[in-house]
């Protein structure tokens, strides 16, 4: 008699709001791309070109954007113990926007940022208007120091699943060709490249479930 093949377990998957998890998630975010260009870009300008881009100014700057989305609805959700993490914003969770006088100000004091926050804005708008609700990806990483398989696909899929049984698109913003290329493998389309500062970094606007089976 032939012994059954063993069927790999799937990641425990975990979700909460907690400082904890939102620590983690700035802390693997900022460790996974600390070399990703457009990351690169964003903190030169914000501390100065002549200024080294660390951890540590990575993190406080996921740390910050994460604390926002919490508190707008968002929710972040660990598979194996932090092997990969992720903050997704479901349809009722609001929307973070800039007003007029705010983003005249970022403007002036970080204009390559603030053209990136109207492209994304534009783009978005311009695919599906202004008030398209939507589950939104905001932020995925995984951990580099962690192998575990699975991880990724057990925080992305089920809710691509989730969206498509709520008949409802997706939407996320890849900010290097890694991710683009994780977010294509569970069905998200480019409909957008935006590109940022002398250095010419592209950042891809993507969507899935569109139009809504």
């Amino acid at each position: 008699m032939e012994p059954k093949p063993q069927m790999l377990s799937k990641p425990q998957i975990t979700s909460s709001n907690s400082p904890e998890y939102r620590h983690r998630l700035a802390d693997i975010s900022a460790r996974a791309c600390l070399s990703d260009p457009l990351n690169m870009l964003f903190q030169a300008e914000r501390l100065g070109s002549m200024s080294k881009v660390t951890i540590e100014a990575i993190y406080d700057a996921s740390l910050y954007r994460i604390e926002s989305k919490v508190k707008s609805g968002s929710l972040i959700v660990e598979a194996d113990n932090f092997a990969a993490v992720a903050c997704w914003e479901p349809p009722g969770a609001v929307r973070l926007k800039y007003d007029v006088e705010e983003l005249k100000k970022l403007e002036k004091e970080r204009p390559v940022y603030a053209g990136f926050i109207r492209d994304i804005e534009t783009a978005r708008n311009r695919f599906w208007g202004e008030d398209q609700k939507c589950w939104q990806l905001s932020l995925m990483a995984r951990d580099p120091l962690r192998t575990s398989k699975g991880a990724v696909r057990a925080i992305i899929e089920p809710y691509v699943q989730r969206a498509k049984d709520e008949k409802m698109p997706l939407w996320c913003v890849a900010g290097n060709e890694r991710a683009r290329d994780v977010y294509a493998y569970f069905g998200f389309k480019v409909i957008n490249v935006i590109v940022s500062g002398k250095e010419q970094v592209k950042t891809w606007c993507m969507v899935c479930n569109w139009p809504v089976e």
